[in-house]
Formats: C-alpha cells, structure tokens, sequence
C-alpha cells in the first residue's frame, strides 16, 4: 500500500512540474504567440494559391 501511495506522489509532483513549465513558457511567450496569431489571420485573407507560393517562397529563402 505505501508503495502505491508513494508511486501516485511521484506522478502527481511529475504533473505538477508539467503544469509550471507550461505556465511558464505561456507567460514568456506572449509576443511569440501575438505573432502566430496575427500571421494566422494573415493567411487567412489569402486565396489558397497566395498562401502556397508564400510558403513555397518562404522554403526556397531557408534552403538558400
């Protein structure tokens, strides 16, 4: 019995340290994340054809 209760201890303390990282990381990333949406409403304006030459566009810059 008190080796279950000591297995649930440690997964929940796993859980928890989970949660912190991603509170963490939300926190942080606020300009990261306001940039993601704003370029996924971008895309959204676009026809389908605009937003594939966009990342087509975008993968001939990285590979080069």
């Amino acid at each position: 019995m008190k080796v279950a209760i000591w297995i649930i201890a440690v997964c929940e303390l796993a859980r928890v340290l989970q949660n912190m990282v991603q509170i963490i990381e939300i926190a942080r990333g606020g300009k990261s994340r306001d940039n993601a949406y704003s370029e996924f409403v971008k895309s959204l304006k676009m026809s389908d054809k605009q937003f594939v030459e966009r990342i087509l566009n975008e993968f001939k810059e990285v590979e080069e």
